[in-house]
């Protein structure tokens, strides 16, 4: 297992100026690791990451493959991470339909990385759209106001129990390294679930929440919404054959090549992004998993107390439609 301490080329600051939004390629970093690794910061020896190869045993990754690799996810509300919505049209990798609908006239820019709509009658619609990317989310998830203003169940939970009960023993696995490797932090994320309603906890686990993305190269981005104080904790599972799809700090411009079964624990409040994924086989898919707590699920209340407040939302719905 290496130490390294490595020095910072680039500032937050210019990061957030020159890369922010936008997609690495190839000539984003200059030090790849592939193997055991634990990095600090060269002159604050701030702990940047801890990186595991083969950790995650193959039983336990095949049966979250086995659900994860055939479950279709979507969104087009990752903000930042999605990209430049010019840049991701000019590069080809804008979904199909947002692509037509940027061509054809029929959506109108609302900044860097959104855009709305146009609707029929010529008015243009108040909500925000990123680039539609293969992302979504299982576990829990805080009140969203003004739109969900109650803790739930993810849509993945509520639709796929038997399926979740398959994925549970990695997230647990992860948990269990994640209080090995790093267990002063563990430590405080772990105090913060212990402290929150149990009904809006991944069981046992210092998490609540889980970012499944499907052959997804992000943009350059901060994690936003997670607990301040905790770690990133990513696996990635891989089927067929493909090139890149490198984690990178651009700060430091160094990258990490998660294998099949590989842990890598990082500071995701630092500016990150991927690599190009470049598929050599038709089959080949990058399913990477970020487990994390999100901080305002300190403020659920229980399943029973949250469902007063959703069925509270939908009697003033009706009543205003009446």
């Amino acid at each position: 297992m290496k130490t390294l301490k490595i020095k910072r080329v680039h500032s937050d600051a210019w990061v957030s100026d020159h890369l922010a939004n936008h997609l690495l390629d190839e000539k984003s970093y200059d030090l790849l690791i592939e193997s055991d690794t634990d990095a600090y910061d060269e002159e604050t020896g701030e702990l940047l990451f801890k990186f595991r190869k083969a950790t995650i045993p193959k039983i336990v990754a095949k049966r979250a493959s086995d659900i994860l690799f055939n479950h279709k996810f979507s969104s087009n509300n990752r903000g930042t991470a999605g990209g430049s919505i010019k840049e991701n049209l000019e590069k080809g990798s804008l979904d199909a339909n947002t692509a037509k609908k940027i061509t054809s006239g029929k959506a109108t820019s609302a900044g860097k990385t959104a855009y709305n709509t146009i609707k029929k009658d010529g008015t243009v619609s108040k909500t925000h759209r990123a680039n539609e990317i293969g992302s979504g989310i299982i576990g829990f998830f805080d009140r969203y106001i003004p739109r969900f203003p109650f803790c739930r169940l993810t849509a993945f939970n509520q639709h796929h129990f038997d399926d979740w009960k398959e994925v549970y023993p990695i997230v647990k696995f992860v948990d269990n390294q994640f209080r090995k490797l790093i267990p002063e932090k563990y430590a405080l994320q772990r105090n913060e679930a212990d402290n929150t309603s149990q009904d809006f906890v991944i069981p046992n686990t210092a998490f609540t929440t889980v970012t499944v993305n499907q052959n997804w190269q992000t943009a350059v981005h901060k994690d936003a919404g997670d607990y301040e104080d905790g770690f990133g904790n990513l696996v990635a599972l891989r089927r067929g054959k493909y090139e890149g799809g490198y984690f990178v700090l651009p700060e430091w411009r160094v990258a990490i090549d998660l294998q099949n079964c590989d842990l890598l624990l990082v500071n995701v409040h630092k500016w990150h992004g991927n690599t190009p994924i470049k598929k050599i086989s038709k089959d080949s898919l990058r399913v990477s998993l970020v487990m994390y707590y999100r901080k305002n699920m300190i403020n659920c209340g229980t399943h029973e107390e949250e469902r007063l407040l959703a069925s509270n939302l939908n009697l003033d719905e009706k009543s205003e439609r009446n």
